[in-house]
């Protein structure tokens, strides 16, 4: 299947949403039930294709939110000033309408997270006009009990390589 919508990795759009915002136990548990459209609030009940995570049960945003908290409290990371969790959103500058390809660069993106220390969840939501991913990354490494701490360069450099694994994956589904 030739792609003639992503024709480089800047045709993808990854955001960093409510930077600093997720403090809190509840804030992350909120993320996670918004993720999986499982909101309590009505106006944020998304429609989602797919859920999924790494080192998490993403079946149950419970046990999820639990299974993440758990991390943290082992490493004394539930402190206000510890971020809880990052929340990334991937969407394309132009519609890909696959949606297990999306699925897979979901999938992708989370395992790199997970290799590298950090528990995830991703949702596919279809509740926009394109489908498009949300991702929650606990803020504590499970395996050093570091914390995730990103200056804006960092960020960045982060984010264009999300763009890069995703196109990666497109380019190696033949996309």
């Amino acid at each position: 299947m030739e792609n003639n919508v992503i024709k480089t990795y800047e045709d993808i759009v990854v955001k960093n949403v409510n930077c600093g915002k997720y403090k809190e136990k509840r804030d992350m548990l909120n993320l996670i039930k918004y993720i999986t459209g499982n909101s309590t609030k009505p106006e944020k009940q998304k429609s989602v294709r797919y859920i999924g995570g790494c080192g998490v049960p993403y079946y149950n945003s419970d046990l999820c939110c639990d299974s993440m908290y758990i991390v943290k409290k082992y490493y004394n990371k539930t402190d206000k000033k510890f971020r809880s969790v990052y929340h990334f959103m991937i969407s394309f500058e132009n519609p890909i309408e696959d949606a297990n390809i999306v699925k897979l660069i979901a999938i992708g993106i989370c395992q790199n997270f997970y290799e590298d220390g950090f528990q995830c969840i991703y949702g596919v939501h279809e509740d926009t006009e394109h489908l498009h991913i949300h991702i929650a990354v606990n803020g504590t490494n499970f395996t050093t009990g570091k914390q995730m701490h990103l200056s804006n360069s960092e960020l960045k450099a982060l984010m264009i390589d999300l763009k890069k694994r995703a196109y990666g994956i497109l380019k190696e589904k033949g996309y």
